[in-house]
């Protein structure tokens, strides 16, 4: 695996930041057409994103930069980690005999508002977020390969807007960036997460897991 750090051309990602990024990391690794993705990303500021993948990057002419370095993560059970992860915190229901995507920041505050809380006592979305974030977390943890320990932080909760090509309508992402504390309890899991990743919405930028020792 490689863990690569690049900064793209501004002027590529100036009319729709999130579909367009999608893409031109996209064509950084799909060496064919039949290509299945097999890259991670999360981006750390308007231009740069971080990648972990099982391929080198190519050096297109739209990479401003580029820095790779082999990714082989050595862990043990019961070592102390900082982890943080940018997650799309859904759950799924039934509505209408179909499976949708359901935003558990917003379906908590709807749930509060039709409890009868009124409107000025809500908590923010922020603050619900800190609750989702350890509640999405929780159930996880054993997939991750991870004891969660009780602090977890939820440092931001917004929503991605975006036109998706073949897509008449509007997506709607949800994002938190949660960083916490946590001991490894299953090696071999953990590197699985940090290689896969976690949750939905990997190809936009979702789901990249980051360790390291505290």
């Amino acid at each position: 695996m490689y863990m690569s750090r690049i900064t793209l051309d501004a002027r590529i990602l100036a009319r729709n930041q999130v579909y367009e990024t999608h893409q031109a990391l996209w064509k950084l690794f799909s060496d064919n057409p039949d290509r299945q993705r097999d890259f991670l990303y999360r981006s750390l500021d308007a231009t740069t994103f971080l990648t972990v993948s099982a391929r080198e990057p190519e050096q297109l002419d739209f990479v401003r930069r580029l820095d790779i370095k082999p990714y082989a993560p050595k862990l043990a059970t019961g070592d102390r980690v900082l982890f943080s992860l940018r997650f799309n915190p859904v759950v799924k229901r039934r509505q209408n005999n179909r499976q949708i995507r359901v935003d558990m920041v917003q379906d908590e505050r709807k749930r509060l508002l039709n409890q009868g809380l009124p409107g000025r006592k809500l908590p923010t979305r922020a603050e619900i977020a800190q609750g989702v974030a350890r509640e999405w977390l929780a159930k996880r943890q054993e997939s991750l390969g991870l004891r969660l320990e009780n602090v977890i932080m939820a440092e931001s909760y917004d929503q991605q807007r975006f036109s998706k090509k073949g897509n008449a309508g509007r997506v709607v992402l949800s994002r938190i960036d949660a960083r916490g504390f946590a001991k490894v309890s299953d090696p071999d899991a953990l590197c699985h997460a940090l290689f896969s990743g976690v949750g939905c919405a990997k190809g936009f930028g979702f789901g990249l897991l980051l360790v390291r020792r505290a």
